[in-house]
């Protein structure tokens, strides 16, 4: 029995773990990741200028692109907190930061963000 519970435990701490991330990657417009994703950051940029934060880094809800063309939606929590790392970043169209938090799907449950 004792075993059994045992056994339980860590598969249970195995299955939680298995969501946590650090995931790498610029923060864009998360209505522009996929097609940043697809066509390429700067040509999407050159094309559609709404999807630059330089002059409005306000965005309802943001995404991070990662080196290897994935994409990420932010939850909530990590808007908040992208929105204040860009008004504080003179670098608003390639932010390179670093995302910990819980998978869902393509979504991260944020519970920090660093600058790269």
């Amino acid at each position: 029995m004792k075993r059994a519970v045992l056994l339980a435990s860590v598969s249970m701490g195995f299955v939680c773990s298995l969501g946590a991330a650090e995931i790498q990657g610029v923060l864009a417009d998360w209505k522009c990741t996929e097609r940043m994703v697809k066509d390429g950051r700067a040509k999407t940029l050159k094309q559609d200028r709404s999807c630059s934060l330089v002059k409005d880094p306000g965005r309802s809800e943001y995404g991070l692109i990662t080196d290897d063309k994935k994409f990420y939606r932010l939850d909530k929590a990590g808007c908040d907190q992208a929105r204040e790392l860009l008004g504080n970043s003179h670098d608003r169209d390639g932010l390179r930061v670093i995302v910990r938090g819980d998978l869902e799907g393509n979504t991260v449950k944020v519970r920090s963000m660093s600058i790269l």
